[in-house]
């Protein structure tokens, strides 16, 4: 009777562990949620100014991953520094007159493990002109992409800051000031200021004994995969490398413009009297990158890894390891009124297969991929004067899920595993097409059905985990480019 108890109970605990999985795949990729930890910390800073040395606040936030491995990089995302200026700072830093403020600003961090040291340099973190307010403080915030850190050893791995160096840029227009005037601030944390902002234990990698696992379960088109994993022995560091990273790139945006039409029940209603126009379409690209929450679990992905860290081999997707991109047909349609301007285009998502690796029940790694079937998505750019502009993206897309593994184990779901209809989105924001911004839309994950092989009927247990609605997705949409041109990646929005 035991004996039949637990052969009974092994396929349940591996479809849980698969359920655990998929819960961190859908409908982004990379890290779940839950293996990130938000950093924050306010330190005081002592800035040289040309009439003494005056104290900044500043405040760092940052997402760093809640544990590491020996020989993979440690990434923090979501980095941002925000600088208080007093009025009394303001006013010896930046001409009279000045009506904004931008700039970029450096952060030394050390990198420390042991008794080994490393510089970071956080460098290039950029900020958006800020509007001056006529009395009172200011605060500045900058952001931008940071190295990875890679370490050779077990142990926590800590995050210090250190020097921040500022350039504050003013627009000084119509003032008579020279409105390419910089002015540029050393600071460094105040005697006593706790500078700890993240501590991240690192466990060991795989080891020489670690089998490599069999070929996985049948890839949705009908092959399998290779199953062949990295090793990390191969590149792991005898220190900590702290280097550089080099920004991510995509492939060139296609010359054609995508094919379709637009989906005319996303389309507003015309106002009265408008005159609306069809145009020939023009091919761009962008490259949209953020994150996926889902309610049931409390748990949130990356969507489109701003590293390249997709598998690359999903449907129309971008080469290996490369953000997928957002392919364009700008102007397909205008509309035109008095106060009122519409722009209409048609969208395609290429977004790399999701891969990710996950410990279920704290020690199980369990790993699995997700691919993405969009269909064209329409996008409405509504321009109104004296309101922000309004950016609405709806689409619809199935989710299919293969190549599962359970502590090396393939668990096959079968080719056909993919939700039982396809997962209607609308994002919206507040910015120009053109320029990129900030998306944000709730999902309603359908059930998932034909998930399973030799009979055994897996669709239950995996929709029971994650379907259903008030799933959110918070998105950042770059800047387009032109065709023939690769993209600029933005940073993630923060989580």
């Amino acid at each position: 009777m035991t004996r039949a108890l637990n052969a009974g109970r092994t396929p349940r605990l591996a479809v849980v562990a698969v359920v655990a999985c998929l819960a961190g795949l859908l409908p982004g990729s990379g890290s779940a949620a839950r293996d990130q930890r938000e950093a924050r910390l306010g330190v005081a800073y002592d800035c040289a100014l040309p009439d003494g040395t005056r104290q900044v606040d500043v405040a760092f936030d940052a997402t760093f991953p809640a544990r590491g491995a020996v020989g993979k990089p440690i990434r923090p995302v979501a980095v941002r520094v925000r600088v208080g200026l007093s009025r009394t700072v303001v006013e010896e830093l930046l001409p009279e007159g000045a009506r904004s403020v931008g700039g970029t600003a450096a952060v030394a961090t050390t990198v420390a493990q042991g008794r080994e040291r490393a510089r970071a340099e956080w460098a290039e973190l950029a900020s958006p002109e800020v509007r001056l307010p006529a009395r009172g403080a200011v605060e500045v915030g900058f952001g931008g992409d940071v190295p990875d850190v890679t370490v050779g050893a077990e142990g926590d791995v800590t995050f210090t800051v250190g020097r921040l160096d500022l350039v504050l840029d003013p627009d000084s227009s119509g003032t008579g000031a020279d409105p390419a005037s910089a002015t540029r601030l050393t600071c460094t944390p105040a005697r006593g200021a706790d500078t700890l902002l993240a501590t991240v234990p690192v466990a060991a990698g795989p080891t020489e004994s670690s089998p490599a696992p069999d070929t996985g379960s049948a890839t949705p088109d009908g092959g399998t995969s290779d199953g062949t994993p990295d090793d990390p022995r191969n590149d792991t560091p005898k220190g900590i490398d702290a280097g550089p990273r080099p920004r991510a790139t995509t492939d060139k945006c296609p010359l054609d413009p995508p094919k379709g039409e637009l989906d005319p029940e996303r389309l507003p209603s015309p106002p009265p009297g408008a005159e609306v126009g069809t145009l020939e379409p023009t091919s761009m690209c962008a490259v949209p990158v953020g994150f996926a929450t889902l309610r049931k679990l409390k748990s949130s992905a990356i969507v489109n890894d701003p590293r390249g860290s997709g598998s690359g081999s999903g449907s129309g997707s971008g080469s290996a390891g490369r953000p997928g991109l957002m392919h364009l047909a700008m102007r397909m349609r205008e509309v035109r009124a008095p106060d009122y301007v519409e722009y209409d285009h048609l969208g395609l998502m290429q977004l790399p297969d999701a891969e990710g690796t996950f410990l279920t029940f704290g020690f199980q790694p369990t790993t699995a991929k997700v691919r993405f079937e969009p269909e064209p998505a329409t996008i409405v750019n509504i321009i109104r004067p004296g309101r922000p502009p309004v950016t609405k993206v709806g689409y619809r897309q199935h989710l299919r899920l293969y190549d599962v593994r359970v502590n090396g184990v393939p668990l096959d779901v079968g080719p056909r595993c993919r939700t039982s209809r396809p997962v209607d989105t609308v994002l919206t924001g507040n910015y120009p097409v053109s320029e990129g911004g900030l998306l944000r839309g709730e999902l309603d994950i359908p059930a998932l059905t034909g998930c399973g092989a030799d009979g055994e009927d897996l669709d239950v247990l995996l929709s029971g985990a994650v379907s259903g609605p008030g799933n959110t997705l918070k998105i950042r949409q770059g800047r387009v480019c032109g065709a023939g041109s690769p993209c600029d990646v933005p940073e993630l929005p923060a989580l």
